[in-house]
């Protein structure tokens, strides 16, 4: 439970065995039920579960949630890095052991240790053009409609983002990094979903 009814930097888990009860103490005896206010940034903005952890965004950070067991509080936190956080709930991808994410102003991988900015030939192409204007419905930003997907059979990341030259409300270009060779690619492309291989 990320961000709903509460402060957007809560995270809250429920007891064991009922994922709908969020009490810390239950008439039994305490549960393991609990909750962690995060920092660095305003707002959680996207999780995705790694090797021995989950992964949970905000807009400026980066954090690692592990489980350590009833006794020690059953999730442990711990901050990966500040200044990398995520621009849209989607704009992440796994591939293989190796996560890739798109921020307000770079492109991050993690593979082990802390985040790495990843090189990018095309970057003016993105954070020069990226739409970052609110919707006036729905009061977020239009990059938080940014999205990635893994096409692990060509070694390929890509990115969607709507571009603010065309005035797209939805992602309308992507970005292609090609993880084996360094190389990027881009060009206009209408997509909001994409899957990898089955």
């Amino acid at each position: 439970d990320i961000g709903i009814d509460q402060s957007q930097m809560l995270v809250r888990w429920s007891a064991q065995g009922d994922f709908t009860d969020y009490r810390l103490n239950l008439p039994a005896g305490p549960s393991q039920a609990g909750q962690r206010l995060l920092t660095g940034g305003s707002r959680i903005v996207g999780a995705l579960p790694a090797p021995l952890m989950n992964l949970i965004w905000t807009d400026a950070s980066v954090w690692a949630m592990q489980y350590q067991g009833a006794g020690s509080g059953v999730f442990g936190f711990n901050p990966i890095a500040f200044g990398c956080g995520l621009v849209g709930k989607h704009a992440v991808a796994k591939q293989g052991s190796n996560v890739y994410w798109m921020s307000q102003s770079n492109f991050y991988v993690l593979c082990g240790g802390a985040p790495q900015v990843i090189p990018c030939s095309v970057w003016d192409v993105v954070f020069q053009d990226l739409n970052t204007a609110d919707d006036p419905v729905s009061g977020r930003k239009y990059s938080d409609k940014c999205w990635a997907w893994a096409n692990t059979p060509f070694n390929e990341i890509w990115f969607f983002f709507p571009r603010a030259s065309t005035g797209a409300t939805e992602p309308d270009f992507f970005v292609k990094y090609n993880t084996s060779q360094n190389v990027w690619d881009y060009g206009p492309l209408d997509r909001t979903a994409g899957i990898n291989q089955s």
